[in-house]
C-alpha cells in the first residue's frame, strides 16, 4: 500500500525532491497544492496529482511537507489548519520558521518536523536534516523510513542546529556556483569563449569534487597542487593576502544570521 504525501508548494526544491524520489521509488501517492495554476505543468513530469486549491486530501495524507517562502506561512498555515489533526505528521522545510510558529497558528497539536536539505536532494545523494520536539520514536520511524528512501536522514538535536544548517548547507550549492561563475568568467576574460569557459570550469570542480571526496585531508591536496614559488602559491597568497577565508566566513554568519530572522527586512 502506497503512502499518500501532499506537498505544498511547487517551487525549485518541491521539484528537486520530486526528481529524487521519482529516481528511487514508487511508493508514494504524491499531491502537489499550489495556488499557481501554471504549475499543473508539474503532474506530467512527476507523476503527481496537481490542485491548485486546498483540500481534504491533506487530512488523509501520511505526510504533509510545507515547501513555500517564509513570507507565506501564515497565510498557508491557515488554509491548511481545517485539514490538520492530531495525527498529521508535518514536515517543515520554511528556512527560519520554527515548530512554535507554526503551532501556534494550528487548532490541533500534529507532529511537526523542521526540516532542511538543498537542491542537491535532486540526485538522491543529498542529507535531510530534521528536528522534532516533542520527539517521539514512532513518529522518528515513521520519518525515517520515509526520508531514506530518497536521502540520507539526520537528525539534529535544537533548532538552533537547523538555522546553521540552513546557512551552510541549504544555501552551500549557490556558494560553489558563485564560485564556478567568478572561474568561468576568468576563462571568458583571457581569452576562451563562453562554451569552452563553461566545459573547461565544470570539468575543473566536478573533477577536484571527485578528488576530494577520496582525501579528506584538503591542505595536503593543495601541497600537492601548489609547488614552492610557482603559478598556485602566487595565486593562494594573494587570497591570503586578502583575507578570503574571512570575507567568507562573515557571509555564512550573515546567512545564519537571517536564518533566525528570516521575516526581518
Amino acid at each position: 500500500m502506497k503512502n499518500h504525501i501532499t506537498i505544498i508548494g511547487a517551487g525549485n526544491l518541491t521539484e528537486s525532491i520530486l526528481k529524487a524520489i521519482s529516481k528511487k521509488t514508487n511508493l508514494f501517492k504524491i499531491n502537489v497544492i499550489d495556488i499557481n495554476k501554471k504549475k499543473k505543468n508539474i503532474e506530467k513530469r512527476f507523476n503527481v496529482t496537481f490542485y491548485s486549491t486546498y483540500t481534504d486530501i491533506i487530512s488523509k495524507s501520511d505526510f504533509v511537507v510545507l515547501l513555500v517562502k517564509p513570507k507565506d506561512y501564515i497565510s498557508v498555515i491557515d488554509k491548511i489548519n481545517p485539514f490538520i489533526s492530531n495525527k498529521t505528521i508535518l514536515l517543515s522545510f520554511m528556512a527560519g520558521i520554527s515548530n512554535a510558529q507554526i503551532s501556534k497558528i494550528l487548532t490541533s497539536k500534529p507532529s511537526i518536523i523542521r526540516c532542511m536539505t538543498n537542491i542537491t536532494i535532486s540526485d538522491s545523494k543529498s542529507f535531510i536534516f530534521y528536528f522534532m520536539k516533542p520527539f517521539t520514536k514512532i513518529v522518528s520511524n515513521k520519518l525515517e523510513k520515509f526520508l531514506s528512501c530518497f536521502s540520507k536522514a539526520k537528525k539534529c538535536s535544537s533548532q538552533e542546529q537547523i538555522d546553521k544548517i540552513t546557512a551552510l548547507y541549504g544555501s552551500g550549492p549557490a556558494y560553489y556556483i558563485y564560485f564556478n561563475q567568478i572561474i568561468k568568467d576568468s576563462f571568458i576574460k583571457m581569452g576562451y569563449n563562453k562554451k569552452e569557459s563553461i566545459l573547461y570550469t565544470n570539468d575543473l570542480l566536478q573533477g577536484t569534487a571527485n578528488i576530494i571526496k577520496n582525501n579528506s585531508n584538503s591542505e595536503n591536496i593543495i601541497k600537492s597542487i601548489a609547488s614552492k614559488g610557482g603559478t598556485t602559491e602566487a595565486a593562494l597568497s594573494d587570497l591570503k593576502k586578502n583575507k578570503i577565508n574571512q570575507i567568507i566566513t562573515k557571509a555564512i554568519i550573515k546567512a545564519h544570521k537571517k536564518s533566525k530572522n528570516i521575516l526581518n527586512k
